[in-house]
C-alpha cells in the first residue's frame, strides 16, 4: 500500500467512525482510540538518533557531548562546569539535571551575555533541553560570546534530558531526587522509554 492509499484508508476510517459514534454514542471511546491509531505514521517512530542526526545537520558549528561525556566533566570538575536548562519553567519543575540553571529557550543572544555571561566566563559550558534542539538553538546563538568571555569547551548534551533519563541519569526537583520527567507533550513523549514516569504537573 503507498503512503497516499494509506492516509486515504485512514481519513475512511477516521470518517467511518465519527458517523457511528454520532448513532451509537458508547463508541467515543473507540473512535478516540481509532484517531490515535492513525497519527502521521512517522509520530511514533522517531528516535533519539534520528532527532540528533537532523539536530547536528541544523546546526553544524554546534558540539555534542554524551551522558557518559558529561559525567566525566563533572566528575573531574563540577565547579568548573556550568549547564544550563533550556526549557520552559513547568518542564524544570517536574526534574532537571542537578545544579542546572533555567534558562528561556526564546533568550536573546545579548540578554543571554548579560545574564550569565559572567557566571559562565571561563568555564566548560553545557546546555540541554528534552532532545537537544532547544538547546543547540541557544548554544548556536551564545558560543561565540562564550568563547570570547574564556569558556572554550561549549556543548550540547546529545539527546537531552529523555537520553539521560532513557539511561537512568539522576534528576532532581527543588526539593529532592525524583524519577519523573516532563515529556514537552505527548508526541515527543514516545521517545522516554519509562512512560510511567511521564508528570505535565508536580
Amino acid at each position: 500500500m503507498t503512503r497516499i492509499q494509506h492516509m486515504r484508508r485512514n481519513i475512511y476510517l477516521v470518517n467511518v467512525h465519527t458517523s457511528m459514534a454520532k448513532k451509537f454514542p458508547y463508541l467515543l471511546l473507540t473512535l478516540c482510540v481509532s484517531l490515535t491509531l492513525v497519527l502521521p505514521a512517522g509520530a511514533d517512530q522517531l528516535k533519539l538518533d534520528k532527532v540528533h542526526r537532523k539536530i547536528e545537520r541544523k546546526f553544524p558549528t554546534v558540539e555534542h557531548i554524551d551522558a557518559n561525556g558529561y559525567r566525566e566533566i563533572v566528575t573531574e570538575g563540577k565547579e568548573e562546569v556550568v549547564i544550563f536548562d533550556v526549557r520552559e519553567q513547568n518542564e524544570f519543575e517536574i526534574s532537571h539535571l542537578d545544579g542546572a540553571i533555567r534558562v528561556d529557550p526564546d533568550i536573546s543572544r545579548h540578554m543571554f551575555d548579560e545574564k550569565f555571561g559572567q557566571t559562565a566566563a571561563g568555564k566548560t559550558v553545557v546546555f540541554y533541553c528534552s532532545v537537544g534542539r532547544r538547546s543547540s538553538a541557544l548554544a548556536d546563538r551564545v558560543t561565540e560570546d562564550l568563547h570570547a568571555r574564556g569558556s572554550m569547551d561549549v556543548y550540547n548534551l546529545q539527546h537531552g534530558i529523555f537520553g539521560w533519563h532513557n539511561n537512568y541519569g539522576e534528576l532532581v526537583d527543588d526539593q529532592s531526587n525524583t524519577e519523573f520527567v516532563h515529556p514537552y507533550n505527548w508526541r515527543w513523549g514516545r521517545l522516554l522509554e519509562r512512560r510511567d514516569l511521564i508528570r505535565y504537573e508536580k
